[in-house]
């Protein structure tokens, strides 16, 4: 198989995600509607909880990408929210996802003894794809301009497969999980603060701040520093003006 997604995840499970829409051209590019200018890409979407209301703004598209069948009946009906029913990792191909009894903690990882959080009741086969395979599937003309990460454990590795395309995101926002909630994976995952922000350091990613609802669970908020100027505006004006 190639590295576009169509040719590496079930045309029956994608048109399952996305009620019957084709959200892929010929071409092995995501199909748009004209009014879009800008993707979001929320990884770990769930039920689209932090992401939905941004379509109250019409030239903004969301990629939704959630391996759970469960959640995929609760995104809203729209051609501006393509789905992508997968997981995102470092190696493409098939992978272990654990279902867990709080489904929001579902990772690729095994929970770890004694988790507060995690209890498997399943564990399923899921598609695993790259995450610059879903930048490299939106047009050069399009802004990207958010990224969220929200993967139980594998946020660094999520980012990581992003490659040299992360550096199209104008933001990212990305968990990162200080309590032992989940095991590591042959030494991947639960990846510590400082190591992500030295991950996107090097990607050219100011931390703008963390932070944090549930206690051992922080979100670290990036910025490009090679931001276009249009976004740098809108963006500024729709987080705020980053700290210096």
């Amino acid at each position: 198989a190639g590295d576009r997604i169509p040719d590496r995840v079930p045309a029956k499970l994608l048109r399952q995600a996305n009620r019957g829409r084709e959200i892929f051209g010929p071409d092995g590019f995501f199909r748009l509607p004209a009014s879009v200018r800008r993707i979001w890409i929320d990884v770990g979407a769930h039920r689209l909880q932090t992401t939905r209301d941004e379509l109250r703004y019409p030239d903004v598209a969301i990629v939704a990408i959630e391996p759970m069948e469960e959640a995929w009946s609760h995104w809203p009906d729209s051609d501006r929210v393509l789905g992508l029913p997968v997981a995102i990792y470092l190696d493409r191909g098939v992978m272990d996802f654990h279902v867990n009894r709080i489904d929001r903690a579902s990772s690729l990882l095994e929970e770890a003894e004694g988790s507060q959080y995690t209890k498997t009741i399943e564990v399923r086969k899921v598609p695993v794809i790259r995450l610059e395979d879903v930048i490299n599937a939106i047009p050069a003309r399009y802004s990207v301009s958010y990224v969220k990460t929200d993967v139980q454990g594998v946020d660094l590795q999520v980012l990581q497969s992003g490659g040299a395309g992360l550096r199209r995101a104008e933001r990212v926002r990305a968990e990162i999980i200080n309590g032992a909630e989940y095991k590591k994976l042959n030494g991947q995952g639960m990846s510590t603060d400082k190591e992500m922000a030295a991950y996107m350091e090097g990607q050219g990613f100011l931390l703008e701040n963390q932070t944090s609802m549930v206690a051992g669970f922080l979100d670290a908020n990036f910025v490009n520093i090679h931001r276009s100027p249009f976004d740098r505006v809108w963006q500024d004006f729709r987080f705020g003006v980053p700290n210096p």
